[in-house]
C-alpha cells in the first residue's frame, strides 16, 4: 500500500506545473454522478468499468448493457493511463464496487500528452489493479482493442506491435496475480491487426457491433469473481 500512495505522490507531482490551473486529470467530468450513484444499491453499481473513449461510447451507444447488469462506466474520451490512475480513487474506489474492469494504454501508445514508454503505461496499470485489490475491489484486466493506425496520430507507423506488446504483459500481470483477463483482441482483429470489417466505423473503436462480441466476454469474467 505504501509503494501505491508513494507512486500516485509521485505522479501528482510530476504534473502538478501542467496541471496547476487545469483540472488535468478531468475530476470533474463525473464528479456530481459520482455523489449520486454513492447513494444507489451495490447491484446497481457492483462493477465499474474505468477506461478512456473505448468505454466511454460503450456507455453512449449501448447504454442498455449497464443499466441492466448495475455496471457504471468511468470512460473519458482521450485519456491516457497516467490520467486514469490519478482519477482511480475518486472514479473508482469511492464507489465501492464488487469489481473493477480496467481497460488503458491505447492513447499513451497514441502519445495523446506525452511520448509513449511501455514500462510507464504498464506500470500505470498495474498501481490501478493493486489499488483496487488493497480496497477489497475484484480486479478484471483487459486487453487493447485492435487498432492498426491512429487517424489522429499518422506519424505513430508501429501501432500494432506496440499494442501487442503491452497486451502480453497484462495478459502475463494478470495471470501472474490471478486477476480475470478479457482478450477483445483476439475475436475482434484481423490477421494483421486491424479491426475487423463491420465492427468499428473508423478502425479503432468498436461500433454497436464491436460491442456485442465484448459483452460476452467481459460478462464471462465479471461472473467469475462478482457473486
Amino acid at each position: 500500500m505504501k509503494r501505491i500512495l508513494f507512486i500516485i505522490a509521485m505522479l501528482a507531482f510530476a504534473f502538478n506545473a501542467q496541471a496547476a490551473n487545469e483540472d488535468w486529470a478531468n475530476f470533474k467530468r463525473y464528479e456530481e454522478s459520482n455523489q449520486e450513484v454513492k447513494t444507489w444499491p451495490q447491484e446497481k453499481r457492483k462493477v465499474v468499468f474505468m477506461g478512456n473513449s473505448i468505454t466511454q461510447n460503450w456507455v453512449s451507444r449501448h447504454g442498455q448493457f449497464f443499466t441492466e447488469n448495475g455496471y457504471v462506466g468511468r470512460g473519458i474520451s482521450g485519456q491516457t493511463t497516467y490520467q486514469m490512475v490519478l482519477r482511480f480513487y475518486e472514479d473508482v474506489i469511492s464507489l465501492h464496487p464488487k469489481a473493477v474492469v480496467i481497460n488503458g494504454g491505447t492513447n499513451d501508445i497514441a502519445q495523446n500528452n506525452h511520448v509513449y514508454v511501455e514500462e510507464r503505461t504498464f506500470q500505470n496499470i498495474v498501481t490501478m489493479a493493486q489499488m483496487a485489490k488493497a480496497h477489497g475491489i475484484k480486479v478484471i484486466l483487459t486487453s487493447i482493442t485492435p487498432c492498426d493506425h491512429y487517424t489522429w496520430r499518422k506519424e505513430i507507423t508501429d501501432v500494432v506491435e506496440k499494442i501487442k506488446s503491452l497486451n502480453a504483459r497484462i495478459k502475463e500481470y494478470a495471470k501472474k496475480n490471478k486477476f480475470q483477463y478479457v482478450d477483445y483482441w483476439t475475436p475482434m482483429a484481423k490477421e494483421d491487426g486491424s479491426m475487423r470489417d463491420g465492427i468499428s466505423d473508423e478502425g479503432c473503436h468498436p461500433n454497436v457491433a464491436g460491442y456485442e462480441i465484448m459483452e460476452p466476454l467481459v460478462q464471462k469474467a465479471i461472473k467469475k469473481v462478482v457473486k
